[in-house]
This record gives structure tokens, sequence and C-alpha cells, in this order.
């Protein structure tokens, strides 16, 4: 295999971040990272600034925001930094057990990152986290017309057979990773996505401070990639070919 990339990670989580990114090139990675606050989006910039093979994203989390970590400090933060961030993400809303009563604090504050993306302008590409929360995500999206300006990446979707459709329609992109493929949901919605709309993911490292190693990252996109090509009856030569111009056309897309 060649050059994979991983269009959802959380480098800076990474012990020896920096010393990761040096190996990534050679061992032919290439990444969006996310990040959880915008403090790390301005520090990632630095750390990764000498690496033309990795992407930094502008992110708000929900956890963080469903938890109280994130302040109206923070929020304003954001909001001074999109002009500049033609990729956001992660960004989203969570409303699974232990986050449903935050729902309405989630919404408030999902509401006003995106209507600042609004303001922004067109052309970025942004990354959601929905769990149980599509249909209102979408909703959001529609209403602000986010999906219309924008390129939008659903990380890991476990939404509905509906949901996963409206999404497809309105041009979403989707990144599938190891742990998706683990479930039953998961895998039959990896095969159900197009083609031309499946991005490779590792959502790796899964904490701040984890142990990553190169060989650990190339090894879970390949095995992503084969496992994804057997669900979906495809070679795996045609679908590395088929993400990796997903990709490259997903990291063009950005006009600011």
């Amino acid at each position: 295999m060649g050059l994979l990339y991983d269009m959802h990670c959380h480098l800076d989580f990474a012990e020896q971040s920096e010393r990761i990114a040096q190996g990534s090139v050679q061992a032919q990675i290439a990444a969006l990272s996310c990040t959880v606050i915008p403090a790390s989006y301005v520090s990632d910039q630095d750390r990764f600034a000498g690496y033309d093979n990795i992407w930094v994203s502008l992110g708000m989390h929900p956890w963080w925001v469903a938890d109280a970590r994130v302040s109206e400090a923070d929020i304003a933060h954001f909001e001074s930094l999109v002009s500049e961030a033609p990729f956001i993400g992660e960004i989203g809303l969570d409303f699974a057990r232990g986050r449903k009563g935050s729902k309405d604090h989630q919404i408030a504050v999902l509401t006003r990152l995106l209507r600042s993306i609004h303001e922004a302008g067109d052309g970025r590409v942004i990354t959601f986290h929905a769990v149980h929360a599509a249909t209102s995500l979408m909703d959001l999206l529609d209403d602000l017309g986010i999906f219309q300006r924008n390129r939008c990446l659903f990380h890991w979707f476990q939404g509905s057979s509906e949901e996963l459709g409206r999404a497809v329609d309105r041009g979403a992109v989707f990144s599938a990773g190891r742990r998706m493929l683990t479930t039953e949901k998961g895998s039959r919605i990896a095969a159900d996505i197009p083609e031309g709309q499946l991005l490779l993911e590792t959502d790796e490292p899964a904490h701040e401070g984890s142990p990553w190693s190169v060989a650990a990252w190339r090894g879970q996109l390949e095995s992503t990639l084969s496992t994804l090509a057997q669900l979906r009856g495809v070679g795996s030569n045609h679908l590395e070919t088929a993400l990796l111009e997903n990709a490259q056309a997903l990291l063009a897309h950005p006009s600011t």
C-alpha cells in the first residue's frame, strides 16, 4: 500500500506527537488532526507547521461542551479564529445517556459556532461528531445553510439508514475506522456509504497523553482499509485508490 490518509485523528493527544509527525512522512501517512478546544488548534498550528502531510482543524468537542470544560472565553476564542481556519472540527452533538442532560446547552453552543462559520464565508471542511443526535445536527446544518456552503464530514456516523441517506443526499462525506467496524451497525453503514463519499479514520489516540507509534498508526489504517474492502466486496487496491482521491479532493476544497 502507498500513501494513506487518516481523515480523523487527534495527533496532539499522542505522547511525543512531534516525533510521530516526523515518522509519518516516511511511513506515507497524511492526516487531518482534529482538536477539542481552540487553544489546542493554536498550539498545534505551530507544532505541526513544518509538515505538509498534516492539516489541523479548529475544534470544540461536544464532550467538552457537555461537561462544562468549555467556557465563554473558549467560545469567543473559537469565533475569533474561524475566519482563518479552512478546517473546522471536531464539533457536534452527543446525546448519549451521560450527556443527554446537557442537550439544550450543546445545541445553543453549536448553533453559535455554526453561525460564526456561516458569517465567515463559504468553503470550509467541517468534521462533525453526532451520537444519538444526527437529525438534530442535520436540522441545524440545513437551517443555517452549512451543507450548501461547505463540505461536511461525519466521523464515525452512527445514525439510522434514513439519517445516512439524508446526509448522503446533502453531499456529506464519512470517515470510517476500526472501532466503527467492530459493530454490526457500523459495518452496515460503512458498506452502504457511496464510494465517492468514503474516507479512512483512526480517531486515535483516544486520550491525551496516550502512547502511540507510527507503526501502530500505519497498521491500523491498512487493517481498516482491508476490512472495508471485504465489507464492500471490492479489491483493496481499487478502494485504496478511491479513498486516496476522495481525501485529496476534500483537502483541496477549502477556499479560505
